[in-house]
């Protein structure tokens, strides 16, 4: 069966920076953090979103929020920023003063960057969500082709500039996507690692000079949920980053 082929204009969006919020991608010399997540939430009502987004020039990163504030206002944002202060040796209780101090996601500020697997937005990762209006913009008939179509595709850009910038870390969110991130991210042979945090499931991976960690998601009844959780994950991917050699 031959591979479904996407409109040229879905194409060109797809294979650029679509999906990602922004902020600093960093450089070999002054390596950033990255935050991945499956798509974009929220959902397209009628493709006017999509529409906008498909003329929109997505060959340079989002500029990121505006405000720390901003960035706080999001539920995801909330548990990711607290994820980053356990990281950097603080109490995910300080979130909020680490937001304003050290702006991640921010315009302008430096040290982190914000973006996602797959640039389309959906309520949920259902199949069921994919309407007729998606397949006259995008080419695709159903969800699967669509993600089939960006794993053979898209993660190329994603590992290209994952080579072009080696962030120190990269932090997943969404375990049954293990796969798709390590495609993205990780060369093939790179040796998967597995350990229990309390009662969640940590899922490493170190490629070259980048920590790549597959967690939780950082909300629902399974994911990261609690500051504990938040706090012992941060804990654990911080002495990934300062170990020298696998362990």
């Amino acid at each position: 069966m031959a591979e479904q082929q996407a409109t040229p204009e879905f194409s060109k969006w797809a294979m650029g920076y679509s999906g990602c919020d922004g902020g600093d991608l960093g450089s070999p010399q002054s390596p950033s953090i990255w935050v991945c997540g499956i798509e974009w939430g929220g959902g397209d009502i009628d493709g006017q979103w999509l529409k906008e987004q498909l003329i929109s020039d997505a060959s340079e990163p989002g500029y990121g929020y505006d405000t720390p504030e901003i960035n706080l206002s999001y539920t995801f944002n909330r548990q990711t920023t607290k994820l980053l202060c356990a990281i950097n040796g603080i109490a995910v209780e300080s979130y909020e003063d680490f937001a304003r101090k050290e702006k991640p996601f921010v315009k302008s500020q430096k040290g982190y960057f914000k973006m996602n697997l797959y640039p389309l937005s959906f309520k949920n990762t259902g199949d069921d969500l994919w309407k007729s209006w998606l397949h006259e913009l995008t080419g695709f008939s159903n969800k699967k082709e669509y993600m089939e179509w960006c794993k053979k595709n898209r993660f190329i850009f994603l590992s290209d500039i994952k080579r072009k910038h080696k962030p120190r870390l990269i932090i997943c969110f969404g375990r049954t996507y293990k796969d798709d991130f390590k495609s993205a991210f990780c060369e093939k042979d790179t040796e998967e690692r597995k350990e229990k945090i309390l009662d969640r499931e940590l899922i490493w991976y170190r490629s070259d000079s980048t920590i790549v960690a597959v967690c939780p998601f950082p909300t629902g009844p399974h994911g990261l949920n609690s500051n504990i959780l938040l706090q012992e994950f941060g804990k654990r991917i911080s002495s990934l980053l300062e170990s020298k050699s696998v362990s």
